[in-house]
C-alpha cells in the first residue's frame, strides 16, 4: 500500500524535525564537555553519562516545547520519546566507543605515542618501556583506575590496601558470564 501525499510529507517533516533535534541534542551534549558542568565528577564515563542526560532532559524540554507551537503539532508525544532514545543511546554507543576509549585505552595511548614520532621503528622493548614510563606511571593509570573502582564501589580501600567489595564481586561474575557468552578469553578475568 502507498502511501498518502499527506502522509509522505508528515513523514518527511518528522524526519527532518528527528534529524534537527537529534544533531541539536547531539551539539549540546558535545559542548557541555567544554563547560564546568559536572566538572566535580572526576570519572570521565560517569561525567558523560551525566551530561548525556542533561542534554537529553534539555532537549526533551525544547521538544515539548516546540510542540505548542503551530510547526510543532506534527510531532506526538511517541516521537518525542522515541527520539529521546535514540538521542541517548546512539551518543552513548558514540561516546563509549570513542571518547571513553581515547581516555584510557593502552592501544591509542601507544598510537598516539607512535604518531608523534613517525620516523622512528620501536622494538617490543622499547614498547613495553614507553608503556611502563608514560602511561603508567607519569599518567598514574594505576591511581586513575583504583580511584575510578572506588567511586564506582567496585573496590574498597582499607588501611593496608585494597580488597574487591561483594559489589565487585558480583560485577566479575557478570563479565564470567559476557565472557562464555561470547567465547572471549578470560585472561584479564581470572588470573
Amino acid at each position: 500500500m502507498l502511501l498518502s501525499t499527506m502522509n509522505k510529507k508528515r513523514y518527511i517533516k518528522i524526519l527532518g524535525l528527528y534529524f534537527i533535534f537529534f544533531s541539536l541534542g547531539t551539539a549540546l551534549f558535545i559542548l557541555l564537555f567544554h563547560t564546568k558542568v559536572f566538572a566535580n565528577v572526576s570519572v570521565f564515563f560517569y561525567r558523560g553519562v551525566l551530561l548525556l542526560m542533561l542534554s537529553s532532559f534539555l532537549v526533551t524540554l525544547a521538544l515539548l516545547y516546540f510542540r505548542t507551537t503551530k510547526y510543532g503539532k506534527t510531532l506526538s508525544i511517541k516521537d518525542i520519546i522515541l527520539l529521546i532514545v535514540l538521542l541517548f543511546c546512539l551518543n552513548l554507543v558514540f561516546f563509549t566507543h570513542l571518547p571513553v576509549t581515547a581516555d584510557r585505552s593502552v592501544s591509542v595511548f601507544l598510537l598516539g605515542y607512535m604518531n608523534s614520532r613517525p620516523e622512528k621503528a620501536f622494538s617490543n622493548k622499547e614498547i613495553t618501556d614507553v608503556l611502563i614510563k608514560y602511561f603508567i606511571n607519569e599518567n598514574k593509570a594505576v591511581d586513575k583506575r583504583l580511584s575510578e573502582q572506588i567511586i564506582s564501589h567496585d573496590i574498597v580501600k582499607e588501611k593496608n590496601g585494597y580488597r574487591i567489595s561483594d559489589q565487585g564481586k558480583l560485577l566479575m561474575k557478570f563479565y564470567n558470564l559476557i565472557a562464555d557468552v561470547f567465547a572471549i578469553e578470560k585472561k584479564n578475568i581470572s588470573l
